[in-house]
């Protein structure tokens, strides 16, 4: 009897408890993992659905750019008679850069700034500066924000860049006395953002059969 007492006191039937304590500690540990997977799902999920709006607002902005640029070139032809740049030819730039979107902003803004080009009622719009970029000379092909010299220097070309950091595209059709092969034909001027994907295809007109692009213009 004294030694089934003393059994109780000491503990002896606890390695029963340990088990049960073990198998408590293993599903708590099948619960951990759980909850981490669950979290890594969600932040996927999260960061998808972040990524989608980014991209529907980036293609928002674009459409509302060249909406505002469209509306600020019929001003401008209803003043002067013609689209800006309608003397520009493609010469001897590749189909994919050429650009005159420089002219198109010279028109645009007149005075205000640069100064000494412009329509009579310019300017016409006025587009955000910390969105005007000039051509960075340090490194070729790249953009940078352009300074104040910059934008009162009518000398230096002035592009006006879309959400993905990419320069506007502008080309006048309607002032041609036959039309070019490198015109889109769409309207008497096309205006584009080349999108998200950083490549120039609208200028090569509509996609063939099978074949889609991401260009925002004014078509």
């Amino acid at each position: 009897m004294f030694r089934n007492f003393f059994t109780c006191l000491t503990g002896a039937n606890r390695p029963s408890s340990s088990r049960s304590s073990s198998s408590r500690s293993g599903f708590t540990l099948i619960e951990l993992m759980i909850v981490v997977a669950i979290i890594g799902v969600l932040s996927t999920l999260v960061t998808k659905m972040i990524q989608m709006a980014q991209a529907r607002s980036f293609e928002a902005n674009a459409k509302s750019d060249i909406s505002t640029m469209s509306t600020a070139l019929e001003a401008y032809i209803r003043d002067m008679g013609v689209y800006p740049a309608w003397e520009e030819k493609l010469g001897a730039q590749d189909l994919e850069e050429f650009n005159s979107f420089p002219v198109l902003y010279e028109n645009l803004q007149g005075d205000n700034p640069p100064e000494g080009k412009g329509g009579k009622g310019a300017p016409y719009s006025e587009l955000a500066a910390d969105s005007i970029a000039v051509l960075d000379e340090d490194n070729d092909g790249f953009y940078k924000r352009a300074s104040r010299d910059d934008l009162f220097d009518p000398d230096v070309e002035k592009y006006y860049l879309d959400p993905w950091s990419e320069p506007y595209f502008y080309r006048e059709n309607a002032s041609k006395r036959r039309k070019e092969d490198w015109m889109l034909k769409r309207r008497k001027y096309d205006l584009w953002s080349i999108g998200p994907d950083g490549e120039n295809q609208a200028c090569f007109g509509y996609p063939e059969e099978d074949e889609e692009y991401d260009d925002i213009g004014n078509w």
